[in-house]
């Protein structure tokens, strides 16, 4: 599989919750014959030149991996959407395996950065936990010795 990047130009007459859900569209196009690794909107910007009479467009960057012939496919798909301005699909250039990379850290310290909301502090945190998790093991035996009796 290839890597490839498309820079889509949404029309601005549409709010930002249909400019989201064209994206998710979009989107979901890709998942379906290839894997997404990056989508980064770019939000409503300035053209350089006029399109179809319009000076301003929501811009999105999707990089993504896929076959080859599903390019076509998704040029096809693309060409019939009414809300895209303009739209290019190029082969990725940068270094891939540094992008996923980088994406793999950021997504274990989103996990990382979610901490519990009871807890005031990383000590009493912990020995919380491990009350629970002592609780809940004893709550599993109490279980599995009433199922063996009946």
């Amino acid at each position: 599989m290839n890597p490839y990047e498309l820079l889509l130009i949404i029309t601005p007459d549409h709010d930002e919750n249909e400019a989201e859900a064209l994206t998710n569209q979009v989107k979901s196009i890709i998942e379906g014959g290839g894997t997404l690794l990056k989508l980064d909107p770019w939000g409503k910007k300035r053209l350089a030149y006029p399109i179809r009479k319009r000076s301003e467009g929501y811009y999105v960057l999707y990089i993504f991996e896929c076959t080859p012939s599903f390019v076509a496919e998704l040029n096809q798909s693309l060409h019939v959407i009414e809300a895209i301005l303009r739209y290019m699909v190029v082969q990725y250039e940068d270094d891939i395996d540094k992008l996923k990379a980088e994406l793999t850290p950021e997504k274990a310290e989103v996990e990382k950065s979610t901490p519990d909301e009871n807890s005031t502090s990383d000590e009493e945190a912990t020995s919380d936990d491990k009350a629970e998790a002592e609780d809940t093991t004893d709550d599993d035996a109490k279980v599995e010795d009433t199922a063996e009796s009946d």
